[in-house]
């Protein structure tokens, strides 16, 4: 039932709006004429032979679709890609069909990678591609899609996530460490430690499990490969005590800056941290570039507002951590000017050029919620949409009709009071502003926004 579900949303959606009777002009076999027969190959063959446009096909298989007749279906749509008119929707309500009319899973899974063949190059397709498969449960294809996904594209986060998940669930430890080193390289985003953690976590169980089956081979690699996922090339961070407010600003090499404003950068930078007093705990900022470029970082410690305790603050640089060659330094940062900066080199930096910052979309439960229902209202409303009366059906009192386009607001009335408050700097004094106002509704007229009556 779900896949019925599925397979009539999608074509609603495919159709365009183009709901009505497909005519055959000519001689051409009508392939509609007689479904209630198995379906003719040779019917099929011959209208695609001739020129047939997009719509008209969406059409045609919409309408098989509301009638079930899912071999019909199949056998349409591989014509139509025999003969040259594919298109991306066609593998999708194809495998659909398949599996509804109980076609082997060889079969459907072979429509469902020429799909992803079909989108090869193309992201976001590819994206939606591996999470149809998911839902159909081909999940090891739709595994390969995601590592297909990161060749293309390595700094996007959504295939390290959603891989790191199947991985888990499939028990694929060569597919884990690619999904889960490519999160501890590249996902820097909001809930990054959680996320690190479990990437680390599924690791050392791996490494362990392959221990006691005395694979040292693979628990040996497993490890190398969490190491290198944990090299650092550069992390600054920037401590204080008070109740001041400080801001790290780092100006790469590639000529990118992090900062507050910009808090991820195509160079790889990260400011993981944005801090201020007066809770101690809170009072750091933290930047990190896991894959940095060579050269020489600006670094700039800029003073807000506040009091900074010996009006000094401590900047530890740390270079290439996790590996052999390790450095970390400390700077005092005495603030006797507004922005003290720093000149701070990394010549083993791994990085040659910018890459993009796909930051995921997070939306909360009720978001989704309402998402959901948007898109099912919307489909409702395509399954019941009628074509519009055309110009010549139109009542004259209609035609040339003057209408209104109405914008609704909030009236107040009453006694009204608006204070604002601004607290100075050193947080010991308050000004308020305020501006009271009365008004009161006079008068109410009845309007017509359809004739202005």
């Amino acid at each position: 039932m779900n896949n019925l579900l599925q397979t009539g949303q999608l074509l609603s959606t495919l159709a365009g709006f183009t709901i009505g009777t497909s005519v055959l002009q000519g001689e051409e076999v009508d392939p509609l004429k007689d479904l209630d027969s198995p379906p003719s190959r040779d019917v099929w063959k011959n209208y695609f032979s001739t020129s047939h446009e997009g719509a008209e096909v969406r059409e045609l298989i919409q309408r098989l679709q509301r009638g079930r007749h899912f071999d019909h279906i199949v056998v349409a749509l591989e014509e139509a890609l025999r003969a040259g008119k594919s298109e991306p929707w066609m593998y999708e309500v194809l495998a659909l069909s398949m599996e509804i009319e109980g076609r082997p899973d060889d079969e459907v899974n072979r429509v469902l990678l020429s799909l992803t063949d079909f989108n090869a190059t193309d992201v976001p397709n590819l994206l939606g591609s591996a999470a149809y498969l998911v839902r159909l449960g081909a999940e090891q294809q739709a595994l390969n899609l995601y590592r297909q996904v990161s060749r293309l594209e390595p700094t996007r986060p959504e295939p390290y996530l959603l891989g790191m998940r199947l991985a888990e669930k499939l028990d694929d430890v060569e597919a884990g460490i690619w999904a889960t080193t490519g999160i501890l390289t590249y996902y820097w985003f909001d809930g990054y430690q959680q996320q690190h953690n479990r990437a680390v976590k599924l690791l050392s169980n791996w490494k362990l499990a392959a221990r006691q089956q005395e694979k040292t081979e693979l628990a040996e690699r497993i490890d190398k490969n969490l190491q290198r996922a944990q090299i650092r090339d550069l992390e600054l961070r920037l401590t204080w005590s008070g109740d001041a407010d400080l801001d790290l600003i780092v100006a790469e090499p590639l000529g990118t800056t992090c900062s507050f404003a910009n808090p991820h950068t195509a160079s790889g930078g990260a400011l993981l941290h944005e801090g201020a007093g007066p809770n101690q705990a809170e009072c750091y900022e933290h930047y990190v570039c896991a894959f940095g470029a060579p050269g020489a970082y600006v670094v700039t410690a800029q003073y807000n507002y506040g009091r900074v305790v010996g009006n000094r603050a401590k900047l530890e640089v740390i270079r290439y951590a996790g590996t052999d060659h390790e450095q970390r330094d400390f700077v005092n940062v005495v603030f006797d000017q507004q922005a003290k900066k720093f000149r701070i080199s990394l010549h083993q930096g791994r990085r040659t050029e910018q890459t993009p910052v796909f930051e995921p979309v997070r939306e909360s439960s009720e978001a989704r919620r309402k998402t959901t229902a948007i898109l099912l209202h919307r489909l409702r409303q395509d399954l019941r949409y009628q074509p519009p009366a055309p110009l010549n059906q139109i009542s004259p009192a209609a035609a040339g009709a003057v209408g209104y386009s109405p914008v609704i607001a909030p009236v107040s009335s009453g006694v009204r009071l608006d204070a604002t408050a601004v607290v100075s700097p050193d947080r010991r004094y308050v000004r308020l502003g305020m501006q009271p106002s009365i008004t009161s509704v006079t008068d109410v007229f009845t309007f017509s926004f359809a004739s202005g009556q």
